[in-house]
């Protein structure tokens, strides 16, 4: 598992099995600098013609422009503790998530993010508790 940064952004990726996991907490998109670092960390799985084959995980969107390390920390402890097909698409307590990893490595524990509950919504399918 590694996060990979680019330009002001930090992004999540792991490999597993051969398959490259991405998850962006901005978007499903990959930057030509990170699509660089990815082939660079990954090389043994690009193609003859140079490519690279990532998987992109649904993700929860950070609400502003300056959680992206603590997003991708959050990625990183998820696929860390679950798996790298944990549902990424959840909504993380944003108030105590920069507290967290100070909590873990005090500890010496990985374990995931806080979470707000899911509640049903009858517009979106699903929306969470304030």
């Amino acid at each position: 598992m590694q996060i990979l940064y680019d330009v002001r952004h930090w992004v999540a990726a792991a490999c597993v099995d051969g398959e490259v996991f991405v998850a962006n907490s901005v978007g499903d998109a990959i930057s030509p600098t990170v699509a660089r670092q990815l082939k660079a960390i990954y090389g043994h799985l690009v193609g003859a013609d140079g490519s690279l084959d990532v998987c992109m995980m649904p993700w929860a969107q950070q609400p502003n422009g300056s959680d992206c390390g603590v997003f991708a920390a959050a990625f990183l402890f998820e696929w860390a503790v679950m798996s790298v097909r944990a549902n990424l698409n959840v909504k993380f307590n944003l108030p105590i998530m920069r507290d967290h990893p100070v909590f873990c490595l005090d500890r010496e524990l990985v374990i995931p993010f806080p979470k707000l509950p899911l509640t049903r919504s009858y517009k979106a399918g699903v929306s969470y508790v304030k």
